[in-house]
């Protein structure tokens, strides 16, 4: 019941306010693309010495492939990992031990398939192989560098979501820091790094937990969607 109330808050705070000439609020209003697609729409207003970015990427939890649902919330959080450049004391050798995980990782995941034939003392070794590759790939890692460049250049409000059909990403940087933020988000969208994946798989499946299996409101959501459409993808939790 949170959520209806806070909107109605909202509609009773913009009540108060004058009312806004359309036609002087769309001359701030600029809309144009970039040569590589990038579609922008740009509100001026300079009251503050403040820039808010919301990047909308148009791709969502429907957008996830048979059988590998999930896709579009995990990119989500693996875009706050950094690049090749940020959050990494070593890359070249870092990535060497992200394939070693993988390799493993798959090992693993081939021998579990076997089912009931899955030999367990295999399966304990190659558990233990795993952690071990895992450690060994984040001794390179800087944790949460992405976060901490935005923050120590006066960043704030630093999140993302996952919609149906939309992925946002979004915080608000002084404006004398526009140019950090064409670079920080070019290159985690160009150039991102998967890396601590399986703990973040974790943090994803936590989220899991919380809105939706340890809340009644969240399952009868994700009940009714699957009820309601029998076959398109609105059906699917963009969980996976």
């Amino acid at each position: 019941m949170i959520a209806p109330r806070l909107c109605i808050a909202l509609l009773l705070g913009s009540a108060l306010l004058p009312a806004q000439d359309l036609k002087a609020f769309e001359k701030k209003v600029t809309e144009f693309s970039l040569p590589n697609g990038l579609h922008f729409i740009v509100v001026e207003r300079h009251e503050a010495p403040v820039v808010s970015f919301h990047t909308y990427v148009n791709a969502g939890s429907v957008d996830d492939p048979s059988g590998k649902t999930g896709i579009a919330h995990m990119f989500e959080h693996m875009a706050f990992k950094g690049t090749e450049t940020i959050g990494t004391h070593d890359w070249p050798a870092e990535k060497r031990a992200l394939d070693a995980i993988e390799d493993v990782y798959d090992r693993l995941d081939a021998e579990r398939n076997k089912g009931p034939k899955a030999d367990p003392n295999q399966v304990r070794m190659l558990q233990l192989q795993l952690q071990s590759a895992i450690s060994a790939a984040n001794s390179y890692v800087v944790p949460n560098e992405f976060f901490r460049i935005i923050e120590q250049n006066g960043g704030a409000g630093l999140n993302a979501d996952t919609s149906l059909d939309y992925t946002e990403y979004f915080y608000s940087l002084p404006s004398n820091r526009l140019e950090l933020w064409f670079l920080l988000e070019s290159q985690r969208f160009l150039h991102p790094v998967f890396r601590e994946f399986y703990k973040e798989r974790d943090v994803v499946m936590e989220e899991e937990r919380m809105r939706i299996e340890s809340n009644p409101q969240g399952k009868l959501v994700q009940q009714f969607l699957a009820t309601a459409f029998e076959a398109h993808p609105y059906r699917v939790p963009g969980t996976g």
